[in-house]
């Protein structure tokens, strides 16, 4: 089906490929750890997407979204973006998951986003009525669920919202916990029947390089150029230093101005409909599984439980006192200085208790500011992982999640 071309833009995979909110990893390289878990040496590689555990990310970031599969342009599709070593995020219709089942199961397998694309896709029967909306993106989360386990909450409407939606379908779509997304890249692969590659390729060039790009392509039936133009695409957006990440409820959502005009002069739904059909629906998305965080290093090794380690921006935090006793260090506080010391073989390194700012300190008292600060959560000091032990004259050598089994 066209999009509209104005605007640019199963099964958990059980025991492995387990994401906490903020912090998921797949692996890429040899498994070294105990069964049901998974082990990385430190200074390799992670799928691309996935959060960064260890190092801060590229700031700059492209989303490759795919719309209306999948079809027999999908497995293509996913060939070229395992090959790349890349990740994308497939919003499906409900249709074409019954028909491809095992395609959907693949694109959660191989680490990409799933995101409701409706069921069929008809613009007069999707937006002449808010209930058919509903209805079909309530029927296309239960045929995902069928095959993955659960309901994903990233939503994109056939068409983009422009002229779509009204304020009341984001509001309703939001009360029930989805999240609707728009682009601000358009591969223009859908404004007419066969566009060939170089357009589609040239329609991406076109599209504004900000810090945080979501491309709209297609995978659906008729779309064999956009599979074409894919490796020159991947390599357009490497080439100017992005990562390549999927979309997550976490990122905040593209989503196109309310128009001023009405297109589809349809009716609010009533608050009656509204509490029989949508007031209990909360969708959750992936359930989130603990997992005990291990690190391994040249000094000992040090075991987090399941929340004490926090991504932020891409850098993992872990509580200061934890991490330094277990590596056969001292935590101590000076009053008169306001700050924590941390002694760990003999290298001894200190954080503003109220700024969080760090320096190493050397003998006679002189020190050197460290390019980064703690951070408080829970009434306890957190530092940057890498950082601190960095700061210690330490090496990661080698890290693992660990499944924690629920009771």
């Amino acid at each position: 089906m066209t999009e509209r071309s104005r605007h640019s833009t199963g099964r958990i995979l059980a025991g492995l490929l387990l994401g906490l909110a903020a912090l998921m990893i797949v692996a890429m390289i040899p498994m070294q750890g105990r069964l049901g878990s998974i082990a990385f040496a430190a200074d390799q590689g992670k799928a691309q997407g996935e959060v960064e555990v260890l190092a801060p990310k590229a700031e700059k970031k492209v989303y490759l979204t795919f719309d209306d599969g999948p079809s027999t342009h999908t497995k293509a599709v996913l060939d070229i973006l395992a090959k790349e070593k890349v990740t994308g995020t497939f919003f499906v219709l409900g249709k074409q998951v019954k028909q491809y089942p095992a395609l959907i199961q693949r694109i959660v397998d191989e680490g990409h986003a799933i995101g409701n694309h409706s069921y069929n896709h008809q613009y007069n029967e999707l937006y002449s009525d808010f209930r058919n909306f509903w209805s079909q993106i309530r029927k296309t989360g239960d045929a995902i669920k069928d095959v993955i386990g659960y309901e994903p909450r990233l939503v994109r409407a056939p068409g983009g919202t422009f002229l779509n939606f009204d304020q009341q379908c984001f509001n309703l779509l939001e009360q029930a916990g989805y999240i609707v997304h728009d682009w601000n890249v358009d591969s223009n692969d859908s404004k007419r029947v066969g566009v060939p590659a170089r357009e589609i390729m040239q329609g991406v060039k076109s599209g504004a390089l900000g810090s945080s790009v979501i491309v709209l392509m297609h995978d659906g039936i008729g779309h064999g150029e956009t599979v074409k133009a894919l490796p020159e695409i991947i390599q357009y957006y490497k080439h100017k230093g992005y990562s390549f990440e999927v979309l997550t409820p976490e990122i905040k959502p593209v989503q196109f101005q309310l128009a001023s005009r009405d297109r589809w002069h349809r009716n609010p739904v009533s608050k009656t409909w509204i509490d029989a059909n949508v007031a209990s629906v909360q969708v959750t998305g992936k359930p989130e599984i603990k997992q005990q965080f291990k690190i391994w290093t040249n000094n000992g090794e040090v075991l987090f439980e399941p929340g004490q380690y926090r991504a932020v921006a891409g850098v993992t935090y872990v509580p200061v006192r934890t991490l330094v006793e277990k590596l056969k260090g001292t935590v101590s506080y000076s009053a008169m200085d306001r700050e924590v010391v941390v002694t760990i073989s003999g290298v001894q390194w200190g954080m503003d208790a109220v700024t969080g700012k760090a320096r190493l300190i050397h003998e006679a008292g002189m020190s050197t500011s460290l390019p980064w600060k703690s951070t408080e959560y829970d009434h306890q000091i957190y530092v940057p992982l890498r950082q601190a032990l960095e700061a210690s004259r330490l090496s990661l050598t080698q890290y693992e999640l660990i499944p924690v089994e629920e009771a």
